[in-house]
């Protein structure tokens, strides 16, 4: 039995931030009923993917993000459709949006709307800057969201342009933190018995994840550059190096762990070296480091050096690509990726689990993602709408 497994979620999100979030609750066994606009569904159900899947509305993005899931269709500018909304949330646990903060209040699907039809609701609000503040209302993507946060002009070289990370981080760790919130809440509700109203911000989850780098400023006066990549502390061994065939990344940030590079490396007359004594040393004297470590890695190719390092307990990684990554047989005995073969095409279907794992009752996805209204009968008829009234919602375009 998964931890969740009484708990249902009225999801109302859409993209990637929302649907990640209830795509974990849903991991971890709630039943989420998925909202889609009409006719158009989350915009994530076009895009890459099998040409067979892409057809029926499943392109990669909505197949990682809503495996599971119940859809069901309603045009929300009709006021047939927020009662449905409404009868709905009398029934679920949670309620998640991603609206632009402020168009849940004019639709009347706000916290304050809903809770009056279930006090024990806990309602979640994801958008790029909050629900409140001079910038709430500002538009939001991934893209601005890791330049206002200050993680850009701390990714990339140190004399190049600020970069961006290669995926929607702020969009999959805002995800996260909904979703911790919301496991918070649910927790805290079964003492106090009411609901709870909660606040999730993409530009707060962009600033927390850079803590560590936000530290030295805020207890230090000190701004970190760019420093491509290097280690946060600058160690010349807890960076990137050129093999004879690929390239590789140290993380040696430990004494003892320097030594131990310098037996694989065939260096040992340098382990008493004073230049190698410390990490201040060795930040003193990085070129002189980085140029001998530099050497010696370009005679032999990355697998040499992997069997080599790995025999030794040497912190470090080869730079792999992501089908290297995802087949690696760490990654495989793990089981983060799963699959599953859609009954209509016969294409599988693959998406990732959870991040961590039980010893009973562990997350997984609890079947594959849905068509585009394939519930649409099954949910409203669970809520009491007779086949008269679903034959008549239909018919005016509600559903």
């Amino acid at each position: 039995m998964r931890p969740f497994h009484n708990v249902r979620v009225l999801d109302l999100t859409r993209v990637v931030s929302g649907p990640y979030c209830t795509q974990t609750l849903g991991m971890l066994g709630a039943e989420i009923i998925k909202v889609e606009e009409r006719g158009e569904g989350d915009a994530t159900r076009g895009g890459i993917g099998i040409d067979e899947l892409k057809k029926e509305g499943l392109a990669a993005t909505f197949i990682m993000f809503n495996a599971g899931k119940k859809s069901l269709t309603l045009d929300l500018k009709k006021p047939e459709a927020k009662e449905v909304v409404k009868r709905l949330a009398r029934t679920c646990d949670v309620v998640v949006e991603n609206f632009r903060p402020g168009a849940a209040k004019r639709l009347g699907l706000d916290y304050e709307s809903l809770k009056q039809e279930n006090p024990r609701l806990i309602y979640c609000s994801i958008s790029g800057f909050g629900q409140t503040g001079p910038d709430s209302k500002a538009p939001a993507f991934d893209g601005n969201i890791q330049a206002a946060s200050g993680m850009m002009a701390m990714t990339g070289e140190p004399d190049g342009q600020p970069m961006r990370a290669g995926f929607s981080v702020c969009d999959t760790s805002t995800g996260l933190n909904a979703a911790l919130a919301i496991s918070a809440a649910l927790y805290q509700r079964r003492d106090t018995n009411v609901g709870q109203c909660i606040d999730v911000a993409m530009l707060d989850s962009g600033i927390s994840l850079t803590s560590q780098t936000i530290g030295a400023w805020l207890n230090g006066g000190v701004v970190q550059p760019r420093r491509a990549n290097m280690a946060i502390n600058f160690e010349p061994t807890a960076d990137v190096y050129n093999t004879a065939d690929g390239s590789m990344i140290l993380a040696i940030m430990r004494d003892e762990h320097v030594k131990l590079l310098l037996d694989v490396l065939g260096l040992a007359e340098f382990k008493d070296d004073p230049r190698f004594a410390n990490r201040e040393q060795r930040v003193k004297h990085s070129s002189f480091i980085r140029t001998l470590v530099q050497e010696v890695l370009m005679k032999a190719t990355t697998a040499v050096w992997k069997s080599k390092l790995e025999a030794a307990g040497v912190p470090f990684s080869p730079i792999l690509d992501l089908p290297e990554a995802l087949t690696q047989p760490q990654v495989q005995h793990r089981g983060l990726v799963q699959e599953m073969t859609d009954a209509k095409t016969g294409k599988p279907m693959r998406m990732l689990n959870t991040p961590f794992q039980y010893e009973h009752g562990s997350p997984a996805p609890s079947g594959p993602p849905p068509r585009l209204g394939e519930h649409n009968n099954e949910i409203l008829k669970a809520a009491g709408y007779s086949e008269q009234d679903i034959a008549a919602l239909a018919k005016n375009e509600v559903i």
